[in-house]
C-alpha cells in the first residue's frame, strides 16, 4: 500500500513538473515524508531532481534538506553543487552536523573549502569542521557530537531533571555515564532510572559492560556491532575512552546502504 501512495505521488511530481504547476508540486511535496520524498527524488531525472528541489527550498528548507538527508550525502551533494558557497552553507545549518560534514564530504574542494570557513562563524559550525578532521570511513566521520552524558555522581532524580533540559539533542536511546574527566564509565536505561528510588546514585545501577567504537573504528565494523547487540546506538569514545559522540542506528543502516552499493559495483 506504502509504495501505492509512493507510485502516486512520483507520478504526480512528473505531471505537474511538465505543465509547470509549481504551486501545486510545492504543495504536494511538503505533505510528504523526508524519506518518502528521498525515495520520489530518486526516481526523477536529475533536470527534474534539481527543480522539484529548488522549489521546495524556497517555500520549506528544512523539509527539503531533510529529504536530500535521505537521499544520501553523495546525491545531496551533486543537488547542492550549484549553488553560491554562502546559500549551501546556510542550507545546511538546517541539519545536524554529522550529516552537514558528510554532505561536505562529498562537495567539490573549492566549495567544500569555502562553505566549510563560513560554516565554522556561525553556531555549530565548529563542529563540523572537527567531524571532516576524522579520516573518510571512520566513527569519528560519521558521528554525532552532540551526545547526551550524565555524570556517575548524579542521583535518579538529578538525571531524570538533566534529561528533562536536553531539547537540543538527538533522540536519547541509551544514558551514558561518564566521571569527572569524561571517561565513558557505563550505561543507565531509562526504565532502569524510573523503576528505582530517586535518590539512588547512577554508579550503583549502571551497567559497565557495554559496546563502544573508537573514533578511528572503521564505519562497516561499527555497523556489524550495532547489528551484532541489536543496539539503537553506539557510543563513541577517543584514544583515552573518553564519550566524544554517538552513533545512532539510522547512520548505521546509511552505512550499509553505502557499502552495499560499492560491494555491486565491484562486482
Amino acid at each position: 500500500m506504502a509504495q501505492r501512495k509512493l507510485d502516486v505521488v512520483l507520478d504526480s511530481v512528473k505531471r505537474l513538473l511538465r505543465v509547470g504547476a509549481t504551486a501545486n508540486l510545492v504543495n504536494l511535496l511538503q505533505k510528504q515524508h523526508p524519506a518518502d520524498l528521498a525515495q520520489v527524488f530518486s526516481e526523477l531525472t536529475d533536470k527534474n531532481r534539481l527543480s522539484a528541489f529548488s522549489l521546495l527550498v524556497e517555500r520549506n528548507s528544512r523539509l527539503a534538506m531533510e529529504a536530500v538527508s535521505e537521499f544520501g550525502p553523495e546525491g545531496a551533494a551533486a543537488l547542492l553543487a550549484g549553488r553560491s558557497a554562502e546559500e549551501i552553507g546556510k542550507l545546511l545549518q538546517e541539519l545536524p552536523s554529522d550529516d552537514a560534514a558528510a554532505i561536505i564530504g562529498y562537495l567539490p574542494e573549492d566549495i567544500s573549502a569555502k562553505v566549510l570557513e563560513l560554516m565554522q562563524k556561525r553556531p555549530a559550525g565548529g563542529e563540523v569542521g572537527e567531524l571532516l578532521e576524522y579520516p573518510e570511513q571512520t566513527a569519528g566521520r560519521i558521528m554525532n557530537p552532540k551526545v547526551f552524558a550524565l555524570s556517575e555522581d548524579m542521583t535518579a532524580a538529578e538525571a531524570i531533571t538533566a534529561l528533562q533540559g536536553s531539547r537540543d539533542v538527538e533522540m536519547v536511546f541509551y544514558l551514558y555515564v561518564i566521571d569527572v574527566r569524561r571517561h565513558l564509565v557505563g550505561v543507565v536505561s531509562l526504565r532502569r532510572l524510573l523503576l528505582v528510588p530517586p535518590s539512588t546514585p547512577l554508579k550503583r545501577i549502571m551497567t559497565t559492560d557495554l559496546i563502544s567504537a573508537r573514533v578511528d573504528m572503521d564505519q562497516e565494523e561499527v555497523a556489524r556491532l550495532v547489528a551484532s547487540y541489536n543496539l539503537l546506538a553506539i557510543p563513541v569514545v577517543d584514544e583515552e575512552n573518553k564519550l566524544v559522540g554517538v552513533i545512532t542506528v539510522d547512520d548505521v543502516i546509511d552505512v550499509i546502504k553505502d557499502e552495499a552499493t560499492e560491494d555491486v559495483y565491484r562486482l
